[in-house]
């Protein structure tokens, strides 16, 4: 419908142009005027090439309405990549309808007919401009799209065509056709919305954009008066030949050029502040938002793509598909950096230097198409310049000879031409970069703008927490593997004062409760409780307080020990961090370092040893003086001397607080009071290590292989010989395993 309603709109302008423009062009009734100008033309007399141009667009119009109306799937894009041809053609048509203007006031006896072609004029022009529009509803025409639903109500449904809808379309042509589509209508509703935001954030600099507006004002008007100026200067010279008249435009003229020239560095430098103030608010809104979304989003998302929308996006004016393919190139440079230990150990430098130069080379590839578009419009540009500087003084000579301008005031008019020549290229490369800054503004507002999936918005921060943890009917997959199931309807409680043990083959969903507890996923079924409350209940703040983590591969920041260990915390005493440093076995390390807990650990703890950043990950835990302590293999990388200390020290707090110990070492897990058995993200098994072991399942299991991959190993955790590590030793011993299962670990 919406094809039918534009190519009858273009049909009625087209027979609407047809005929104002032939009716002012015969000036009413003289339609032998049409004779009379193609067997005697005269450029300055004549208007038949007005009425040409109408040929031109009517034929422009006409082509496109009836490509449409033949084909509303292709003509439509048709129309639209052929959109600047048009526009060109009619800013020709426009620019020679002005240029007939000129010469056509030349002639006196053109002007007892001046209503008439100033009506033609006008008209030409109104008309040149509605084309460019009409040309535009036609680029906008929507395929229509079928749909397989009937109206199983109607009596008649039997013998008509079914009717699709648009969820019915999941074909490839259905697909395709609407992907190109809305694509070009969503990259035209971005362009304009990201103009918008970013005309909106420069709303606090109002008053120093006001201030540069009047600069620029004020640069303009003076500049305005120096071509007239400095042609009344040589006409002074060449026609009056008097000083007087010499002097007196010469002084107007430096005093212009003077004021022009404070409020031209006026405006820049106010510009050049407004737009470091617009930079910085930008930096920080990104990063604000970024540090607030889910833990989901940067498992989408790659840190190299993020820090390059954080330092890139927010100061350079690149193209979208260039700022596009640069972030690839700064992924690539940032993962190989970050993990060199990993390349240089696997000896694949090359590998990855090549990696990253065929991102440099995609990004490349867009780069060749910027420079032929670029000389391309330096082509036009230049053509366009020469040919209007040789029309002006084609033009002014002849009026200068005939005695109607003089020198100076030519003179003048190619340098109001030089400048405007100039502000047009101002104009041009203004717009260019606004819509290069769009191209890489719309991800940097894609990301300001985005609300975190997993809202941390809770209000629940009670004077009092028990530490009483339940996981109830809990399934959970992750964002980025919605498909793939981690747990399955997992049930059990940690209870306060207790130590519970989770254990199970690598990949059966033992983290994936930690990081539900820790609020960073929320399940698909069941919930997660605190004190009978569902954690995303509590307040942000209030839920990392009570629940603290050691994981597995802890993460330090490239600030001091003493940083480190309080980290996030606002009000810390020395002695608290002595103190837990103490309990962690860390002090004894750290007062050894050259600066005491003042000295830097490197970019991510890289000055210090695995054990040693355990344990100033474990003191940070422990400053916090949480209700829950998460040990997520917390003592892996820690010799048994030192796990022995830290885990003495552990034990004198256990019992008042709620601990989840996910370990390997038969040495932690068998003094847990409760031991929880996941396999494939199910709970299979539940109790204590003497139960377990009596059931002969998968724990007993596990047990055993442990037990046979360190016999070899003298005294390595020198258990007690009363231990059930001795009675686990003993039982496997008389029996013959002959599992084919993969091999697991605690």
């Amino acid at each position: 419908m919406r094809a039918v309603v534009a190519v009858a709109c273009n049909l009625l302008f087209i027979l609407a142009d047809i005929m104002v423009t032939t009716l002012l062009y015969i000036r009413g009734t003289r339609i032998s005027l049409f004779m009379e100008d193609l067997g005697n033309f005269d450029l300055f007399c004549s208007t038949v090439d007005l009425w040409v141009t109408l040929l031109v667009r009517v034929t422009l119009l006409l082509g496109a309405a009836i490509g449409v109306s033949r084909n509303v799937t292709e003509g439509p894009r048709r129309v639209a990549d052929s959109q600047n041809l048009a526009v060109i053609l009619c800013l020709v048509v426009m620019v020679y309808a002005v240029t007939k203007l000129l010469l056509f006031s030349e002639h006196e006896a053109s002007l007892t007919h001046s209503p008439w072609f100033l009506s033609l004029f006008s008209w030409t022009c109104a008309s040149s401009l509605g084309t460019v529009l009409l040309w535009k509803l036609l680029a906008r025409v929507r395929p229509p799209r079928p749909s397989l639903k009937i109206n199983a109500g109607s009596e008649d449904s039997g013998d008509r065509a079914p009717v699709l809808g648009p969820e019915d379309c999941s074909g490839d042509e259905c697909e395709e056709e609407g992907e190109k589509c809305s694509d070009k209508r969503k990259g035209e509703s971005r362009s304009t919305a990201t103009v918008s935001q970013l005309l909106a954030y420069c709303r606090k600099d109002a008053g120093l954009l006001g201030v540069a507006f009047l600069f620029l004002l004020i640069s303009a008007l003076c500049e305005a008066f120096i071509p007239y100026y400095t042609g009344q200067a040589i006409d002074g010279i060449v026609i009056h030949k008097s000083m007087a008249d010499f002097t007196k435009p010469i002084i107007y003229l430096t005093v212009f050029a003077l004021v022009s020239s404070i409020a031209m560095g006026v405006r820049g430098g106010v510009f050049s502040l407004t737009f470091a103030r617009l930079n910085v608010r930008l930096r920080n809104l990104l990063f604000r938002s970024l540090v607030h979304q889910e833990i989901g989003f940067f498992d989408e998302n790659h840190t190299g793509d993020i820090t390059s929308r954080l330092t890139s996006d927010t100061t350079q004016k690149l193209a979208k598909e260039v700022q596009n393919s640069l972030a690839q190139a700064n992924k690539v440079a940032e993962e190989t950096i970050s993990s060199m230990k990993t390349v240089r150990s696997f000896a694949n430098e090359d590998a990855e230097a090549d990696n990253y130069f065929a991102k440099l080379q995609e990004m490349f590839q867009l780069n060749k198409r910027q420079a032929v578009a670029y000389a391309c419009y330096m082509w036009c540009s230049c053509i366009s310049e020469l040919a209007m500087q040789v029309s002006i003084l084609y033009y002014g000579g002849h009026l200068v000879v005939s005695g109607q301008m003089t020198g100076g005031t030519l003179i003048s008019f190619v340098i109001y031409e030089l400048e405007l020549g100039e502000c047009l290229e101002d104009i041009a490369s203004v717009y260019t970069g606004l819509m290069q800054g769009v191209g890489a503004a719309e991800k940097v507002f894609e990301f300001i703008d985005r609300k975190p999936k997993l809202s941390h918005n809770g209000q629940l921060a009670p004077d009092t927490c028990k530490g009483l943890v339940e996981f109830k009917n809990v399934t959970f997959s992750y964002p980025t593997r919605p498909d793939t199931p981690i747990l399955k309807d997992v049930s059990f409680t940690l209870r306060p004062g207790e130590v519970t043990a989770l254990v199970g083959p690598s990949g059966s969903g033992k983290s994936s409760c930690v990081s539900l507890l820790e609020n960073f996923y929320r399940p698909q079924q069941g919930e997660v409780f605190l004190d009978g409350h569902p954690v995303q209940e509590y307040q942000h703040s209030y839920l990392h307080a009570r629940v603290s983590l050691v994981g597995q591969e802890p993460v330090l920041f490239a600030r001091s020990v003493q940083n480190n260990i309080t980290y996030g915390l606002t009000d810390c005493s020395t002695d608290a961090v002595v103190q837990a440093a103490i309990k962690a076995n860390a002090h004894e390390f750290v007062t050894q370092l050259p600066n005491g807990y003042n000295t830097g650990v490197g970019e991510k703890g890289a000055q210090l040893s695995g054990g040693q950043k355990q344990r100033v990950a474990i003191a940070r835990a422990l400053i916090r003086n949480p209700h829950v302590l998460i040990l997520d293999e917390a003592t892996s990388a820690l010799d048994a001397e030192s796990e022995y200390i830290v885990q003495q020290a552990l034990n004198t707090i256990m019992h008042r607080h709620t601990v989840l110990v996910i370990a390997h070492r038969l040495s932690t897990v068998e003094k847990a009071g409760n031991i929880i058995v996941i396999d494939k993200g199910w709970v299979v098994e539940q109790g204590s290590h003497k139960e377990l072991m009596a059931m002969g399942g998968l724990y007993s299991k596990l047990v055993q292989r442990q037990v046979l991959g360190i016999e070899t190993g003298a005294d390595v955790l020198n258990p007690p010989k009363n231990s059930m590590w001795h009675l686990g030793k003993s039982k496997l011993r008389k029996e013959e395993s002959s599992d084919s299962e993969e091999d697991f670990r605690l």
